[in-house]
């Protein structure tokens, strides 16, 4: 059987013998070369391979772009994040006034993680500490960051109005910033090679070190009245990852596989079997899913599962779903 690698790179996979006339489904993701995409081949391989569905990835600019083509039922899958997904469902904030109301969740695919980088010899050690002083902001292209950066400040006790603002267009953009000087903190997922190339630039300030968030029901209560889907845990130093000196607490939310109404039941509930019982398959192909959880599968959410998915996880005892 061919390596699951293989599919890394292709957009249109091509069909196995036995599905070579059956409907072929997609799974939209970011453009080649971005996390989603990577993801979105690993699921594809998967689907294919040990599912028997005939599948392509779908590469387009961006959530906003894609999502309206699966609540069409014209793209059967997609990749959204726990805020994207029920902003779309409700056509509120960045997706305001164009509500996607067909759309379904299907589960939980990974963890993304993000945290509030300064250098490490600032004199900054809790996020309390930021008050008054400058970080990057706005993400004017990134607009699910203002919600992960408000919902980690919000668990301080802060806003963003307690900031001196550096609008950015996004999250790397901003660790740039910090990197060239012009901002004191800065929002970054930890595994990013933005963070990594900062790390290095600051290396005459000892690199640059993760904010740990605040524990307690306080702090998390705070963080989900602005981020439903928010939620923390402890990273402890691991090689190559930059920025954890010491067990840190960060931020964490889903990244969630969703589909149309319109895609049958057989084809979702199929398409969720492979997936939970192939982690090592789509770890080995995608590193993002090396934090694939079959076990979390089923996460609450606003967003309706689908019914395919929803008699899957009753299946296998995740229903209905709990919280972490």
């Amino acid at each position: 059987m061919k390596s699951l690698k293989t599919f890394i790179g292709v957009v249109f996979l091509s069909c196995l013998a036995t599905t070579a006339q059956a409907q072929v489904v997609g799974i939209a993701t970011n453009a080649q070369g971005s996390l989603y995409y990577s993801v979105g081949a690993a699921l594809a391989g998967v689907m294919q391979q040990k599912a028997n569905i005939a599948t392509r990835v779908v590469p387009l600019s961006g959530s906003s772009s894609y999502t309206p083509l699966i609540n069409r039922g014209e793209i059967e899958f997609g990749l959204l994040n726990a805020v994207d997904v029920v902003n779309a469902f409700n056509g509120i904030d960045n997706f305001k006034d164009h509500k996607n109301q067909d759309l379904r969740l299907v589960g939980v695919i990974f963890p993304i993680q993000n945290g509030i980088a300064v250098a490490n010899d600032s004199p900054v050690k809790s996020l309390k500490d930021l008050k008054g002083l400058r970080i990057a902001s706005r993400f004017t292209a990134q607009s699910t960051m203002q919600f992960v950066q408000d919902s980690i400040l919000a668990s301080g006790g802060l806003s963003t109005t307690d900031m001196k603002v550096f609008p950015v267009a996004d999250q790397f953009k901003g660790m740039e910033a910090l990197g060239d000087g012009k901002v004191d903190a800065a929002l970054s997922c930890f595994t990013c090679a933005t963070a990594q190339e900062v790390n290095v630039n600051l290396s005459s300030h000892g690199g640059i070190r993760f904010l740990p968030l605040p524990e307690g029901p306080e702090a998390a209560a705070a963080m989900k009245k602005i981020f439903s889907g928010a939620r923390s845990q402890v990273f402890t130093p691991s090689p190559g990852v930059p920025g954890i000196l010491a067990p840190t607490r960060l931020f964490v939310y889903s990244s969630f596989l969703v589909a149309s109404k319109k895609v049958s039941d057989d084809v979702v509930y199929k398409t969720l079997k492979a997936i939970y019982e192939n982690k090592a398959s789509l770890a080995a192909t995608s590193a993002p899913m090396k934090g694939f959880d079959p076990a979390t599968m089923a996460e609450p959410n606003p967003v309706p599962y689908h019914p395919g998915a929803e008699k899957f996880y009753k299946e296998i005892g995740q229903w209905p779903p709990k919280n972490r």
